[in-house]
């Protein structure tokens, strides 16, 4: 791990750039107009350092980072497009985390908060209660989260603490993907004290680590004053001490025990250092450049580990165990996995010595998203604009449940109607054959470009094909029902529930997604610069129509828990 460096004022902004180099980080005179793999790297070794502290929303790493991207704005000489006249919008944020005089006892029996129950924060996305303070709560079972089959009576529901057994996914194994799930349930079995999930033996390590820790929500969102029921995460252990059976002999309605609740939540303000950017490449044509094609990422990331980790060793398990990183369920090596692991380690240690690891650095996720949004604004800040005017953000607190983007859609600076489209850039820089499968130079993932809008998915398809080496686009996340999720998990998602045509654009998952080991050395710059290039034209095929692309399919309901 890299000398951390404690940065005195957040304004610092010039001592950005060479605090963050280190030896063997690339350091160019200037970048160039031209979207060049060069110019990623400088930019992702800078913002990915050490020295950031993994970009926490509403830390001084992300707040740092906001203000290096408004200086390479004001430097391009783009329009501001943020708040009064500035690069900026302030989210008002709050970090919040379970009060660990937090208690849950059932049966007489004490369980312990965050080993055996973690209460689930109320999100922008996750609408729980915040509060629950009972003696006596009856204990319902009320059969597998998400099934709609299992149907309890009122009598069943009001005033009770349902527990529910894991959601299923696809291949009807247990998944760790229970959010969309919860939110459903939670307004099906609206009155309920509580929903319960025995899930937290199977969540993933990166869904586990985010329940444990403090968490984010934005001031004024609903409280459990009109928001219920609480959601709570518990070890299947917990839940059978709840019920008071094992859950697979019980059915739906089965009466339990009784719960003693008291749980609330510790709000803290940090909206001061929590900020979108957004800037504004004006189009040339005056009929049309109070529209807008907007183009977004997200700035933030996941803070620090409470404890450092050998780096190597923790990417030779994760080679063998979890391919796809934190998406990738906890599992024990067999003894031939052990093996392997071993052997990769071993060949690690004879390139270099071991190094101990705690930043999440986030060079994927999404410093590569961040930095080609970079560069497109420096192509188009200084070759001919497009007809419709580009609408630059990068958004905070995707990580804390899409809050940035969030706060934009409900309080655009620029009037919501004129945005015709928004195209989102989440983890761009690996997707290499020894990242997934399906990985290599011509691979893209690009999820709901035709969810509303035909038109969106036909330019950026033809935009494509008109390229001399078109990317194989798979298509394959965007199935309805995907047990990934994947369409509601991003940015991208708070714009298509107003109604805005989106295009999820990505490379996909892979071994180092959401742990510390996402790091600038593992990138692949020559397919990021041609991805931003590829995500240019798409946003100038869109700018310069002479129609709008047309909204031809159903709009969401923008209050309703996504699914995909």
């Amino acid at each position: 791990m890299k000398l951390i460096i404690n940065y005195s004022s957040c304004a610092a902004v010039v001592a950005l750039v060479a605090a963050c180099m280190n030896a063997g980080t690339p350091v160019p005179a200037r970048t160039s107009s031209a979207i060049t793999a060069a110019d990623a790297k400088y930019r992702i070794y800078a913002i990915a350092d050490d020295s950031m502290k993994g970009r926490d929303a509403g830390g001084v790493g992300n707040f740092m980072m906001t203000s290096y991207i408004a200086r390479e704005m004001a430097r391009l000489r783009l329009e501001p497009g943020g708040e009064n006249g500035t690069w900026f919008q302030t989210i008002p944020m709050i970090r919040r985390y379970a009060d660990s005089s937090s208690t849950l006892s059932a049966g007489g029996h004490a369980l312990a908060l965050f080993t055996d129950f973690v209460p689930v924060r109320p999100t922008t996305t996750l609408r729980l209660g915040t509060t629950l303070r009972r003696s006596g709560v009856p204990v319902v079972y009320g059969g597998r989260l998400g099934d709609s089959s299992a149907m309890l009576r009122q009598s069943d529901i009001t005033g009770q603490l349902i527990v529910f057994d894991a959601p299923t996914g696809a291949n009807g194994m247990p998944t760790g993907v229970y959010a969309t799930p919860m939110t459903i349930s939670a307004d099906r079995f609206r009155g309920a004290a509580a929903i319960v999930v025995a899930a937290l033996d199977i969540v993933t390590p990166a869904t586990a680590m985010s329940l444990r820790s403090r968490g984010a929500g934005l001031t004024g969102q609903d409280q459990s004053s009109s928001v219920s029921p609480m959601g709570l995460v518990v070890t299947r252990a917990a839940a059978e001490l709840m019920t008071g059976a094992p859950l697979a002999t019980m059915q739906p309605g089965a009466t339990g025990m009784t719960a003693n609740v008291n749980i609330s939540f510790v709000d803290k303000h940090v909206d001061a250092l929590a900020r979108n950017v957004v800037a504004i490449v004006r189009g040339s044509d005056p009929a049309l450049r109070g529209e807008y094609v907007a183009i977004g990422a997200h700035s933030d990331h996941l803070a620090m580990l409470a404890r450092a980790v050998d780096h190597d060793s923790l990417r030779a398990f994760n080679r063998v165990m979890r391919p796809e990183g934190a998406q990738s369920a906890a599992a024990t090596p067999t003894a031939p996995q052990w093996t392997l692991i071993r052997s990769i380690l071993d060949s690690l240690r004879r390139i270099r010595p071991a190094r101990l690891d705690s930043v999440y650095n986030g060079a994927d996720d999404d410093g590569s998203g961040s930095v080609a949004l970079l560069e497109i604004a420096e192509s188009l800040a200084s070759g001919q604009r497009p007809r419709r005017s580009v609408l630059l953000v990068w958004h905070t607190a995707e990580e804390a449940g899409l809050l940035g983007s969030a706060w934009f859609t409900d309080h655009p600076t620029v009037p919501h109607d004129s945005i015709i489209a928004q195209l989102n850039m989440d983890m761009v820089g690996r997707g290499g054959a020894t990242d997934l499968p399906t990985g290599g130079p011509r691979n893209l993932q690009v999820i709901g470009s035709r969810r509303l809008s035909t038109d969106l998915g036909n330019v950026l398809d033809s935009v494509n094909l008109a390229r001399t080496v078109p990317y194989n686009i798979d298509y394959s996340f965007d199935a309805p029902r995907h047990p990934l999720n994947r369409y509601c998990r991003s940015d991208h998602y708070m714009y298509a529930r107003t109604g805005i045509p989106i295009a999820y654009i990505s490379r996909g998952y892979h071994q180092d997604y959401h742990q510390v080991t996402d790091e600038p050395q593992y990138i692949n710059y020559e397919g990021l610069a041609t991805i931003a290039g590829f995500v240019r034209d798409v946003a100038i095929g869109v700018a310069n129509r002479d129609d709008r692309v047309r909204v031809d399919k159903p709009k969401p309901n923008r209050l309703a828990a996504c699914r995909q």
